[in-house]
């Protein structure tokens, strides 16, 4: 084990539904018998983190992202255009926090945790570590524009991503020392080529359509669906952004999960076994940093 005294803290990054590869890639460091002490998580992170924090085993989360009670749920269906300020109705991901969380607080969780939001008023990161976590979780998910923001301790909060998409700054309040971060890695150009149909199928010299010189730009670019674009507008963004906070994890864990879209919910089982194999491949290493046998 590493250390008698020594905590290990995870960071579980957002990513909507690809952050689901975060429960293959706990079920690999359960296997390999690394004791988890801290967790901390940014959006999507923070509801897979708060599951587990709070005492719901992994098999129990995976066997039901399998089933076909979640994928008849449909968690981001809910579409409602309201006042409120999102086009998502939170109904159903309330009642799936209600679910797994009921009325547990901070306190109640069996491994310390902690999850990060935004405070659109003082646009600054608030790290949530006290009270409801139902509450906390709903924030830090409240992507904007699709979730309404959440009224919580005199503050307006929305999606701890779009400053900490990497809690690994959020986790050091728990003190950790060494932090394992499970980071979705979303690039997938083949995606986009298959939309956007990159190059001419008529000109042997394969020149982009992109081109204004190019008759059928408008007719090529007008065909790629909008969920792909606002994929591929999300993934350019959190390549930016997570880049400071790759570095603060002594053990980096990447699924790759690019071939899924932001709301693949439905294809749990396959992003779970993209996150096991990303644990797996960094076994020899947490082997070394971890001194396991």
């Amino acid at each position: 084990m590493f250390g008698r005294n020594k905590k290990v803290g995870l960071a579980l990054s957002g990513g909507g539904a690809r952050a689901l590869s975060h429960i293959g890639v706990i079920k690999v460091l359960e296997e390999l018998g690394v004791k988890i002490d801290v967790i901390s998580g940014t959006s999507m992170g923070s509801i897979i983190g708060s599951f587990y924090s709070s005492g719901t085993c992994i098999e129990k989360l995976k066997d039901y992202v399998e089933s076909l009670d979640w994928k008849s749920f449909l968690l981001f269906s809910d579409f409602s255009f309201v006042k409120s300020g999102g086009m998502i109705n939170g109904r159903r991901v309330e009642e799936v926090l209600d679910r797994f969380l009921g009325d547990k607080c901070f306190e109640d969780c069996d491994i310390k945790f902690n999850c990060t939001a935004v405070d659109i008023i003082s646009r600054e990161e608030v790290i949530l570590d006290s009270g409801l976590l139902k509450d906390a979780v709903r924030a830090s998910i409240s992507i904007p524009g699709f979730f309404s923001p959440v009224c919580l301790n005199n503050k307006v909060l929305v999606d701890g991503g779009i400053i900490e998409p990497l809690p690994t700054r959020s986790i050091k309040k728990l003190n950790p020392d060494i932090i394992i971060g499970s980071s979705i890695v979303f690039e997938n150009q083949d995606r986009l080529k298959a939309f956007c149909d990159l190059g001419d199928k008529n000109n042997k010299k394969g020149d982009p359509v992109l081109k204004k010189s190019k008759p059928n730009v408008k007719r090529k670019v007008s065909s790629i669906p909008v969920n792909t674009i606002l994929d591929i507008s999300l993934n350019i963004m959190h390549r930016e952004m997570i880049l400071p906070y790759l570095g603060h994890a002594d053990i980096l864990i990447e699924p790759e999960v690019g071939d899924f879209g932001f709301m693949d919910f439905t294809k749990g089982k396959e992003m779970i076994a993209r996150g096991v194999e990303a644990a797996e491949k960094m076994i020899p290493v947490l082997k070394k940093k971890l001194r396991l046998k």
